[in-house]
């Protein structure tokens, strides 16, 4: 099973630190142990075992530090095996505009954690993130799902679809984005929340359209 963005962002933070520290106060040699399994086991991870002794690895603070830098390594080779990117043409697609917007977007900084491959532009990883109006930022994962969802719908503008299924789920949940999700930007939001990111990125979607045609 594949981990989402979120998910290996959850080895690198802050709480992943903490929850290190917990694990090495209940059971120093058990941490100390998977580490050891964890660098043996890990592609690329031999370096953050090489220099360390036994006697290092009973130290709290160098076990705690050594961990969380394999926990960030972890993270990182977890993106590399498993990315998806797309083309510009697919992402222009995604979200209605030309393959030349998006050229101009990545220019301009709009299309957070695309890559270049010399000083060309490479193909666009799926949890790069795409700032529409208002600095909303949607990933191109979502975008995708919002497109495969509405090419099952009838043919309507992109503005009136847009309204209609923000108004589907207001219904559904009884107010507007803000009032269901307090304001919270799509990274807060659980990996559960899937309509808040559909909602989020319909609402962002809909300024850039409203702009667009003025």
């Amino acid at each position: 099973m594949r981990p989402t963005a979120i998910e290996r962002g959850l080895l690198t933070g802050e709480p992943a630190r903490n929850y290190v520290k917990k694990m090495i106060e209940t059971d120093r040699v058990l941490t100390a142990a998977l580490f050891k399994n964890l660098t043996f086991a890990v592609r690329g991870a031999e370096p953050y075992d090489l220099s360390l002794s036994e006697e290092d690895l009973m130290n709290e603070e160098v076990l705690l530090d050594v961990t969380s830098k394999l926990f960030r390594h972890i993270s990182e080779e977890s993106n590399q095996e498993n990315k998806i990117t797309f083309s510009t043409t697919d992402v222009a697609k995604y979200i209605g505009v030309s393959p030349q917007t998006i050229n101009t977007w990545l220019r301009e900084g709009k299309i957070i954690g695309a890559e270049k491959d010399g000083k060309k532009w490479s193909r666009i990883p799926e949890d790069a993130e795409v700032i529409f109006a208002a600095g909303k930022r949607v990933s191109v994962s979502v975008l995708k799902a919002n497109w495969e969802m509405e090419n099952l719908q009838p043919e309507i503008d992109e503005v009136s679809y847009l309204k209609e299924s923000l108004h589907k789920l207001e219904e559904k949940y009884g107010g507007t984005f803000e009032e269901v999700f307090g304001g919270k930007t799509v990274k807060e939001l659980t990996t559960e929340d899937t309509d808040a990111s559909v909602w989020w990125s319909y609402k962002a979607r809909l300024e850039h359209a409203k702009t667009s045609g003025d």
